[in-house]
C-alpha cells in the first residue's frame, strides 16, 4: 500500500514540476527509464515490513535524535541542521537514480523511514563567480534566484567524506512559506533528513566549492545521457563532490564516471571552484561532458561559444566580469556586495565562502545589512 501511494504521489509531483517548468519532455524520460543501463534499485531497509512504516511517530523514534534537535532558527525563514544522521551515497550512486521520482523514493525509503513529503524540485535561475581576496585566499561567490520559499543550511562531517557546508531550498520539500508544513513541526523536522542529496550550493574542508545553475537558452532541454555508465542526478552531483573530490581537477574526474540527469525539463551546469583559485564550469550534452574555464557563471550556455561571445548574453554575467576585471581581489564584504548588485527580485540567498578557512557568510532574502557567519565551530559548540 505504502509503495502504490508512494508512486502515484511522485508521478504526480514529477508531472507537475515539467509542467510547471514550462518544458514537457515526458516521452524523452520514459524512453531514458527504458533504455537505461542501470536497474532501479529501492532503498530496502529492516523497517519496512514494520506496520507503522512511514508513520510520523515511528519515523520520529527512528531518525537520528541528535540531528533533529540541531535544527535551528536562524532568522524568519532561515535555519540550519548539523547532520548526523547517516547516509549512504555509495549505495545512492548505485541505485540508477535519473528522474526525480526514483530520487524522492530513494530519499523516502533511505532517509525519511516511509514518510512522504511534497517534493517540489523547480525551476531557478542564479550567479556564481570566484575571487582572490588582498590576503591571497579564494572566496566563491553565490546568489540563488527562485521564487520565494525558507531556506536551510546544512552543516555535515560524514564518516566517509568531507566535512561540508551546504544550502537547500526548503520549498523543494513543501516545507514552510505558503506550504501546510511548517518547519519546525515535527512533519517539517523530519523532512528536512531528506536535505543531503536535495542541496544546490556549498563548500567542503577542502576547500571546494559548487553551485548548480539553470541554463535559460531557446532550444534546451533536459539532459538524459545514456551513455552506459551509472546514473547521477545533478543535485546528487553536488552531493557527489562535496563528500569525495578535494579539488576541482576531483571534481571533474567524479563527474566523468556518470551519466548525468538535469531536473525539471531544464539543462543546467555545475560551476566548480577550489582554494587554489581554479574554475570551471561543467556542462553536458546528451553523449558528452564539457568543461569550460570561467570565474563566474549565469544562466546561458557556456561551451558553445567562444569567450569574447560570452558578453552580452546575461546582463549579470556582464557586470560580474566587469567587478573582477576592474577589482580582481575582494574581502567577503566586497563579494557580498556584488552579489548585492546581481540580485533580483526573487534572490533568496546569497553566500560567499572561504574556500580557503572552510567558513560561510549567508544572508537570507535580499537582507544584505544582516549577514550571517558560519564556522564549523557554529555546529560543534551547539551540539
Amino acid at each position: 500500500y505504502m509503495n502504490t501511494i508512494k508512486k502515484i504521489i511522485c508521478g504526480f509531483l514529477s508531472s507537475a514540476m515539467m509542467l510547471g517548468a514550462g518544458c514537457s519532455n515526458q516521452d524523452n524520460s520514459s524512453e531514458n527509464k527504458e533504455n537505461s543501463n542501470t536497474i532501479y534499485t529501492p532503498a530496502e531497509n529492516q523497517y519496512m515490513s514494520d506496520a507503522d512504516y512511514g508513520d510520523l511517530d515511528f519515523v520520529l523514534e527512528k531518525a537520528d535524535k541528535d540531528t533533529l534537535d540541531s535544527i535551528t532558527k536562524i532568522s524568519r525563514g532561515f535555519y540550519s541542521i548539523n547532520y548526523k544522521q547517516s547516509y549512504d551515497l555509495d549505495k545512492a550512486l548505485e541505485s540508477g537514480l535519473d528522474n526525480e521520482e526514483r530520487l524522492g523514493d530513494y530519499i523516502i525509503d533511505d532517509l525519511l523511514f516511509g514518510y512522504i513529503p511534497e517534493f517540489n524540485l523547480s525551476k531557478y535561475a542564479c550567479s556564481a563567480f570566484i575571487s582572490e581576496t588582498p590576503d591571497k585566499k579564494y572566496i566563491m561567490g553565490r546568489n540563488y534566484d527562485f521564487m520565494n520559499t525558507e531556506a536551510l543550511l546544512l552543516f555535515n562531517e560524514p564518516k566517509k567524506g568531507y566535512s561540508s557546508f551546504s544550502m537547500m531550498s526548503l520549498d523543494f520539500i513543501g516545507v514552510g512559506g505558503a506550504n501546510a508544513t511548517q518547519a519546525l513541526s515535527d512533519e517539517g523536522r523530519v523532512t528536512m533528513l531528506a536535505a543531503p542529496y536535495l542541496c544546490v550550493d556549498g563548500v567542503n574542508e577542502k576547500g571546494v566549492s559548487v553551485a548548480v545553475l539553470d541554463i535559460e537558452e531557446q532550444n534546451t532541454s533536459e539532459v538524459n545521457q545514456d551513455t552506459k555508465k551509472p546514473e547521477l542526478l545533478t543535485t546528487m552531483a553536488v552531493r557527489l563532490i562535496l563528500d569525495r573530490a578535494a579539488s576541482v581537477d576531483e571534481a571533474v574526474g567524479l563527474l566523468g564516471k556518470y551519466d548525468i540527469h538535469t531536473v525539471h525539463g531544464y539543462k543546467q551546469h555545475l560551476f566548480i571552484c577550489d582554494s587554489s583559485g581554479k574554475a570551471v564550469v561543467v556542462e553536458w550534452t546528451d553523449s558528452d561532458m564539457k568543461v569550460v574555464k570561467s570565474p563566474a557563471c549565469t544562466n546561458f550556455l557556456m561551451n558553445d561559444k567562444d569567450e569574447q561571445q560570452w558578453t552580452g548574453k546575461c546582463e549579470r554575467f556582464d557586470t560580474i566580469s566587469k567587478a573582477l576585471n576592474d577589482n580582481p581581489r575582494n574581502t567577503a564584504e566586497q563579494a557580498m556586495n556584488l552579489l548585492d548588485d546581481v540580485k533580483v527580485g526573487w534572490t533568496q540567498w546569497s553566500c560567499v565562502y572561504n574556500l580557503s578557512d572552510f567558513t560561510a557568510d549567508i544572508v537570507y532574502q535580499r537582507d544584505f545589512d544582516n549577514s550571517n557567519h558560519f564556522t564549523p565551530d557554529t555546529f560543534h559548540k551547539s551540539a
